[in-house]
C-alpha cells in the first residue's frame, strides 16, 4: 500500500477545502439522502423560513340539470397549515486523540478496499461524512418524531418540534381521529391497528395510506395474524403489510419506537422541509484552534402535516406527545 502518513497539521486546510467544494451535497447526505421516511413524508427542498402548506378544496358542484339556466354552485377554500424549518448546527472539535483514533479506523476501511491507495478517498472526506451519518440518525430517531423545540438546550431532540408532539396540542385532531385502543401485544395487534383504520372514512380507505407503527408492533401483528391464519395459508417467508379490506401499508417507523403511537395518514400528507441545499461558504466551517480542529455546519430542517383532518391516531400517540412535551418542559433551564 502507498504511504499511509498524513499531515495533521494540515488537515482543517484539507476539510474546508472539501466542505467549501462539497457542500451542497454533505447537506443533501444529512437531510435527505437514504432517509427511509421519505418514502412517505412529501419532501420540501429550499424552503425560507415558513411555507404555507396550502391545500385547495373545491365543496359540492353537482346539481341536477337545467339546461335553460345558469346557477353556479360551489366555492373554492383552503386549509391552511404554516410549516417552519428550525435552525440546526453541528460544533465539533477534534482533537489529536480523536484525529488518531478516526484514522486508524480509515486505513482499516481502505485495507478492505479493492481500490488500493488510500487517497482514493481523502481522509477529511472520511471524517466529515461520519460526522454527516451521525446527524442524519440523531435527526431521524430524536428529533422527527420525538422532537421538542428549544433553542437554547444542545440537544438533538431539542432542534425543531416532531410530529408526537405537534400531534398532541390541544385542538389538532378531532375526537373521531383518535382510537383509544389498548397497548399492542402479539395476541391483540391485529384487532389494534383494525381499530384506527376503522377511524378511516370509508371514501378514502382505497387511497394510498400509510400506517407508522413502531418496528416491534409491526412484529407483533404479523406474529397475530400467522397465529390466527397459519393454518389456512402458506406462510414461509411471510410478512403482511397491507391491513385487509384496505389500502393501508404497514410502515415499520424506527423514530417511533418505545412510544407505542401509530399514525396513519394519507402517504405524503407528512412533510420534510429543509432550508436551501445549495450550499456555500457559510455551511461549513472549519478552524484551526491551537492543535484542535474545529468544525462549525449550520442547516434548517423541519416536519409538519398538510392537512390535520386526514391524520388517525391511537391514544398512545398523543399520550407519546404530551410526555414529551412534559419531559422537555421538566428539564433545567440551559446555564447562560
Amino acid at each position: 500500500m502507498a504511504d499511509k502518513a498524513i499531515d495533521f497539521s494540515g488537515l482543517s486546510a484539507k476539510i474546508a477545502s472539501y466542505t467549501l467544494r462539497e457542500a451542497g451535497q454533505l447537506l443533501t447526505t444529512i437531510l435527505i439522502t437514504d432517509q427511509s421516511f421519505l418514502a412517505y413524508m412529501e419532501l420540501y427542498p429550499d424552503v425560507t423560513d415558513q411555507l404555507a402548506l396550502t391545500q385547495m378544496f373545491v365543496s359540492s358542484v353537482l346539481q341536477p340539470g337545467g339546461k335553460d339556466t345558469f346557477d353556479p354552485k360551489g366555492t373554492v377554500g383552503f386549509k391552511n397549515r404554516i410549516g417552519q424549518v428550525r435552525a440546526c448546527k453541528i460544533d465539533y472539535t477534534l482533537t489529536p486523540t480523536t484525529i488518531n483514533a478516526m484514522w486508524k479506523g480509515y486505513l482499516g476501511r481502505i485495507a478492505k478496499s479493492t481500490r488500493g491507495n488510500v487517497y482514493d478517498v481523502p481522509f477529511q472526506q472520511y471524517i466529515i461524512d461520519k460526522l454527516a451519518e451521525r446527524a442524519k440518525e440523531e435527526m431521524h430517531l430524536e428529533a422527527v418524531f420525538k422532537g421538542v423545540y428549544n433553542a437554547d438546550k444542545k440537544q438533538a431532540a431539542r432542534v425543531f418540534n416532531g410530529l408526537l408532539p405537534l400531534m398532541s396540542q390541544s385542538g389538532v385532531l378531532a375526537a373521531k381521529q383518535i382510537y383509544a385502543g389498548a397497548p399492542i401485544t402479539q395476541s391483540n395487534a391485529i384487532d389494534q391497528l383494525e381499530g384506527i383504520a376503522d377511524l378511516v372514512p370509508s371514501h378514502l380507505i382505497n387511497k394510498d395510506l400509510v400506517m407508522l407503527v413502531e418496528p416491534t408492533v409491526a412484529k407483533f401483528y404479523n406474529r397475530d395474524y400467522r397465529a390466527t391464519y397459519g393454518t389456512k395459508q402458506d406462510y414461509q417467508g411471510f410478512t403482511h403489510t397491507t391491513l385487509d379490506g384496505t389500502n393501508i401499508t404497514i410502515v415499520p417507523e424506527p423514530g417511533l419506537a418505545d412510544t407505542g403511537g401509530i399514525i396513519t395518514t394519507l402517504r405524503n400528507n407528512i412533510v420534510w422541509m429543509t432550508g436551501p441545499l445549495g450550499g456555500g461558504p457559510n455551511s461549513f466551517v472549519i478552524e484551526k484552534h491551537r492543535r484542535n480542529v474545529d468544525i462549525m455546519a449550520d442547516f434548517e430542517a423541519a416536519p409538519d402535516f398538510a392537512i390535520a383532518e386526514y391524520v388517525w391516531v391511537n391514544e398512545a400517540a398523543l399520550e407519546a406527545g404530551r410526555s414529551l412535551i412534559a419531559a422537555e418542559a421538566a428539564e433545567p433551564a440551559p446555564v447562560i
